[in-house]
């Protein structure tokens, strides 16, 4: 039992070197950026669309209302997985289907859970995908023209940062020229799990390569001198 115990210590140590060298290599070949301050994202401007006043109320502006007049509705469906791993991609995905279909549905995966609505949709139409305890890459174009063939389909690739039940927000928005005007916002709550490893993982990317490195030659020493004495007792 004990002989187990002390390889143990040494496959951790040799496990953790391996682990610290990469880490440091890759922070020492990282680019260091000295006095360059970060680029400013400018978020989209939302401008309202004009309203002007009437007698009685407050009354859509003739352009407004054209635009309005050529929303149509649609069917959409999006799809996020009900639990995720910590630190594990996994995908979500919002369908429109403009061909006339009465679901969009069936261009989804089927692997998570689903919600499906009508909205109504302009031409072009924007999604976006956000949520804090999350790093999230678009895989699609995150502004589409609908089309009457076939489902127009966004995907993003979602990285668990955090665990715990967390929120995914989903908006849609409707494109009149440099103008946006919201449709729809979904909210979904994803429980994100982590597994023994995970746990093991997280905790070593919270350490610097140093520490890691420090901690499995430590491993290391310890395992191999407690193989030698008892080996060296019998």
């Amino acid at each position: 039992m004990r002989r187990l115990f002390f390889l143990l210590l040494v496959v951790l140590g040799v496990s953790a070197i391996v682990f610290g060298a990469l880490r440091l290599q890759a922070v020492s070949g990282a680019p260091v950026i000295i006095d360059e301050p970060a680029p400013k994202v400018e978020p989209r401007r939302l401008e309202a669309f004009p309203m002007e006043e009437g007698r009685d109320r407050i009354a859509p502006a003739s352009a407004t209302d054209s635009f309005l007049n050529k929303l149509r509705r649609a069917p959409i469906a999006h799809e996020t997985p009900k639990t995720a791993q910590f630190g594990r991609p996994f995908e979500v995905t919002v369908a429109i289907d403009a061909t006339g279909d009465t679901s969009a549905a069936d261009a989804l995966p089927g692997q998570g859970q689903i919600v499906e609505a009508d909205v109504l949709v302009s031409a072009d139409v924007e999604a976006s995908l956000s949520g804090d305890a999350f790093s999230i890459a678009p895989v699609s174009p995150l502004t589409q023209t609908l089309s009457p063939l076939t489902e127009n389909i966004w995907r993003w690739q979602v990285t668990p940062l955090e665990t715990g039940p967390q929120s995914l927000t989903i908006e849609l928005f409707a494109l009149n020229g440099a103008r946006a005007m919201p449709l729809r916002t979904f909210r979904d709550r994803v429980e994100v799990q982590v597994s023994p490893l995970g746990q093991a993982v997280a905790l070593a990317h919270s350490l610097s390569p140093v520490a890691v490195l420090v901690g499995g030659v430590g491993s290391l020493l310890a395992g191999l001198l407690g193989i030698f004495r008892f080996f060296r007792k019998r």
